[in-house]
């Protein structure tokens, strides 16, 4: 008899929470104001976490300045892996993370469906029944509802060039969502978080060897140069992918950069025909917007008074612009523009937020002092009025004006309600349906990983305009080998148990010592403890 018996260890969760904001550079802040007064985006479609065009999604994000986004129908649990041990979910677990740290080089934003990568499969008619199709396609429909792509590029043709069941299926699928995503009728049961959405055309980047197998000649397709120069960021946009692509670290997938003229092909596939690039026709300006005008005016003040040397002097405009923001009805791009916003005035004041804890994993039930610090680095009169903390029951009041360069601390204790959920990664928190994962939470379905445990909000005004600063609780430690080291706080059962080895073989009626390592993370626990062959 065989058995294999597999634990999703509590310590895997770390690997998957977000490290504390970053403040942006100059030539960011730069380009982020001129992204300010894009209102477009782009979604790429791919089955695996590699199948994505990192040159093609940082072109997107940082030349056409457009919320870009990668769907990968699977989190590549099929895989293989170079770096370690950890196959099927757990190898899913490493290349999500690998995925979110390619995003953060390329600036494309990352989304799954729940399918399982169940390995090589040999038609697209074997991979939509393994998957069972309407719930994947249900998935596909959701991410277009939610991002509201104006263009979709798919990485595969319908046709099988690409030479595995599941990639041309995610064609499949993404062309079908690509008409559903409009019609009320199809998964209305999404409608009470979304609305429909019909994007303006959907195109396959292709290949020059494929095409020529289809007698297509490059010379009638759409083409791009995705090798072009960003003097912003000092790079081409394909030595950014190469850093990108490079995550990929289970796969093996480090290479050299590529400096020059990188042309990329793309097929029409079915929409709006687009007649010189994949964005004719689009309207993609504060226009798309009603009463928006001013806003706009705003931002391109902001972007054109910028001085690398003194970046909070257009704080007054980006404050203006973000009241005006929240006064307007909601709206998805008003929820985009908003958080960017939030974010410039961050960097362009060097503003660092941060809330620490003493230990990486805690228990339902603990107490925990946490330390919460807050610097303006401007020369603006901030304001501080209150810090909030996740379970605290009463907000820290200060109304306390930020001076420059003044570090202002607060420790406070909470508690972890017996309640909460166990850190683990949210897709394998219920035994897999066959091929797919099975995620009851509609909101949760296209997510990459779930939100930490443990949040800071610091609550910040300046004159009339009013702030909220968010940031993950954090464990922080020095390393001698590497500084100033942060880690993500994960919440463990009090007792875990494991086995030492992860596959036991028995002959038929064979006995063997089987050893396990329990540890407890409470003062005291008691219980028993008993293997049921």
């Amino acid at each position: 008899m065989i058995r294999k018996l597999l634990f999703l260890f509590p310590i895997i969760s770390l690997l998957i929470y977000p490290q504390p904001n970053k403040v942006m550079s100059a030539s960011e802040i730069k380009l982020a104001l001129k992204k300010l007064n894009v209102l477009g985006s782009v979604l790429y479609i791919g089955a695996h976490p590699d199948d994505e065009n990192t040159a093609f999604l940082t072109y997107c994000s940082s030349e056409k300045l457009l919320r870009t986004g990668y769907l990968s129908l699977t989190r590549g649990d099929g895989g293989q892996n170079l770096i370690g041990e950890e196959q099927a979910e757990l190898l899913g677990v490493i290349r999500t993370q690998e995925l979110l740290q390619a995003r953060s080089r390329d600036g494309a934003e990352q989304f799954f469906s729940r399918a399982i990568d169940f390995g090589y499969s040999k038609s697209p008619e074997e991979t939509l029944k393994f998957w069972d199709k309407e719930q994947i396609l249900s998935d596909v429909v959701w991410v277009i509802r939610k991002f509201k792509p104006d263009v979709i590029v798919t990485r595969f043709p319908i046709t099988g060039e690409g030479r595995h069941g599941q990639h041309t299926a995610s064609a499949l699928l993404a062309l079908e969502a690509f008409h559903l995503a409009g019609d009320p009728g199809a998964f209305p049961e999404q409608l009470e978080y979304v609305y429909p959405w019909h994007p303006k055309r959907i195109y396959w980047n292709g290949w020059i060897p494929a095409f020529d197998q289809m007698g297509i000649s490059a010379d009638t397709l759409i083409s791009i140069n995705l090798g072009s120069y960003n003097t912003l960021l000092g790079k081409s946009y394909t030595e950014i992918s190469e850093e990108s692509r490079s995550m990929h670290k289970s796969q093996g997938f480090g290479f050299e950069a590529w400096r020059g003229n990188y042309p990329n092909y793309f097929l029409y596939m079915d929409g709006n025909k687009a007649s010189i690039n994949l964005f004719d026709d689009l309207e993609i300006s504060w226009n798309r917007i009603n009463g928006a005008d001013k806003i706009g005016a705003l931002l391109n003040e902001a972007e054109q008074n910028f001085d690398e040397e003194n970046p909070s002097a257009i704080i007054p405009l980006l404050s203006e612009a973000y009241l005006l923001l929240n006064e307007l009805d909601d709206n998805y791009w008003i929820q985009v523009k908003s958080r960017e916003v939030l974010q410039l005035i961050k960097s362009c004041s060097g503003f660092w937020v941060e809330a620490i804890v003493n230990e990486k994993v805690y228990t339902p039930g603990d107490k925990l002092n946490v330390t919460t610090a807050i610097v303006n680095r401007s020369d603006l009169n901030f304001v501080l009025e209150g810090v909030h903390l996740t379970y605290q029951t009463k907000d820290s009041l200060f109304n306390r004006e930020l001076q420059k360069g003044e570090i202002i601390s607060l420790e406070k204790e909470i508690q972890i309600p017996e309640s909460i959920k166990i850190s683990q990664p949210h897709w394998l928190h219920e035994k897999n349906a066959g091929n797919i994962f099975i995620v009851e939470d509609q909101l949760m379905r296209d997510l990459p990983v779930s939100s930490p445990p443990l949040m800071a909000h610091f609550r910040v005004s300046l004159d009339s305009s009013k702030f909220v600063f968010k940031t993950p609780v954090l464990n922080r430690e020095r390393v001698p080998t590497k500084g100033e080291v942060y880690y993500p706080v994960a919440i463990s059962p009090p007792v875990t148990v494991n086995f030492e080895n992860n596959l036991y073989l028995f002959a038929s009626g064979d006995k063997r010592e089987i050893r396990l390592i329990i540890k407890n993370l409470k003062d005291t626990s008691n219980g028993s403890l008993s293997l049921i062959a």
